[in-house]
């Protein structure tokens, strides 16, 4: 076939060098565009999928049962967010209080990075005091890691919107940030590093195409440096459009595990979409949660390295009084809580704090795993024991290595 010289698909014989294959091995279509359903990858008469851009047919999904009892018996992680400590008015948790019972890891969010040094360095200058109050808690029996980075690391307005890109692209930065970060671990008395660079290779948010790549070498310096003595991990945006930027596969070498950020499904940000109209959708629905995992298991990543997350928080919108049910219009953002004073974010604490004083009776929505609770134009759905529980059965059926939760000052 004659090659288009103007073609501009994202993959297959019309992109622009028609070579282009599709990320994450996904399936190229026959007019060019990268998927993970029937849609994409049909093969056979009247096949849908170009042969040689990426996967063709559909694989098989991790099955193990819950008689293995992978994730239950595997790793239970909880962030905890340090900033609540000096940003609540209530509702405020400090290490000590945390209940750490059950768990393997405790993960302290965020550090942050000098976007002209490259050398990690606490996110506020009170935070110095709490890492030796967070990390006193390690045990025979839990870790305790720090993470660095975050979802506003990478926002255009703050000054570290292009460190990580920036940090990642010469082995010079990568060995002053590597360097750091080992003398600031031994320092602090943290056991393993969570690099939570959650939207490599995209431009919105700090990105270049360079960063998949870029990636791999900072993690495998990371890995070089660390040997034994320190643990590795990173994050597993479960949007496309941010997964596409990462190759779990090249990382597997370098990562003890990912954390798979199965949350923020649904939000405020639909509000605003040209596309569509906003609807009522839980943000942490089971049934998004399996699909979101495939293009992983299209890319071959081992499930027993993947560690599903569960949130410790809700969200809401409000929607007409009439029309308070999964697939409604969404009108606009929930109320926030008292405490944590986020428009359509509530933790858990406040959650069931408001249940009791409004004597509200949560519904659990069985396909999604999530409760559902509406009150005057309010509609909210959120993750509690039960549902949480259900969530860490499927992992078990899909063979994940563990399960970890955002975040523990939400629920302690």
């Amino acid at each position: 076939m004659k090659q288009n010289c103007a073609a501009k698909a994202p993959c297959g014989i019309d992109s622009k060098d028609g070579k282009a294959t599709c990320p994450l091995n996904g399936c190229c279509s026959s007019w060019g565009s990268c998927g993970f359903t029937d849609t994409f990858c049909t093969t056979g008469p009247g096949d849908t999928c170009q042969k040689n851009f990426g996967t063709c047919g559909i694989p098989a999904k991790p099955s193990c049962g819950q008689i293995a009892n992978s994730a239950t018996n595997g790793r239970h992680i909880g962030y905890y967010q340090g900033w609540n400590v000096r940003t609540r008015d209530c509702d405020k948790v400090w290490p000590s209080q945390l209940s750490t019972s059950g768990l393997t890891h405790l993960v302290y969010a965020y550090a942050s990075i000098d976007d002209q040094t490259f050398q990690i360095k606490p996110d506020h200058p009170a935070d110095a005091d709490l890492y030796h109050q967070f990390t006193a808690l390690k045990t025979d029996r839990l870790k305790t890691w720090i993470a660095v980075g975050g979802w506003t690391f990478s926002d255009p307005t703050s000054p570290t919107y292009h460190t990580w890109s920036k940090l990642a692209s010469t082995a010079l930065y990568r060995k002053a940030f590597v360097t750091s970060v080992v003398e600031f671990m031994t320092k602090y008395g943290f056991q393993g590093l969570d690099v939570a660079w959650e939207f490599p290779a995209n431009p919105d948010r700090g990105g270049n195409d360079n960063d998949t790549q870029n990636m791999i070498a900072l993690m495998k310096d990371l890995k070089q440096a660390f040997g034994s003595n320190f643990g590795l991990s990173t994050v597993l945006p479960a949007d496309y459009v941010y997964l596409q930027g990462v190759d779990p596969l090249a990382l597997h070498p370098y990562v003890d595990w990912f954390n798979f950020l199965s949350y923020d499904f649904h939000g405020p940000w639909e509000l605003n979409s040209m596309f569509m109209k906003a609807k009522l959708r839980p943000h942490t629905s089971l049934l998004e949660i399996d699909n979101k995992l495939t293009p992983l298991w299209f890319n071959k990543v081992d499930a027993s390295k993947i560690n599903l997350g569960i949130a410790y928080y809700g969200r809401g919108f409000s929607a007409d009084r009439n029309c308070l049910n999964v697939g409604c219009d969404a009108y606009g953002i929930g109320q926030q809580g008292s405490c944590t004073k986020q428009p359509g974010i509530m933790s858990n604490i406040e959650i069931h704090r408001l249940v009791e004083e409004k004597k509200l009776k949560p519904v659990l929505l069985k396909d999604e795993a999530v409760k559902q609770i509406t009150w005057d134009d309010q509609w909210w759905s959120y993750d509690d024991n039960e549902t949480a529980a259900m969530k860490l059965a499927f992992a078990n059926t899909r063979c994940l290595g563990g399960v970890f939760s955002w975040a523990m000052d939400y629920d302690a």
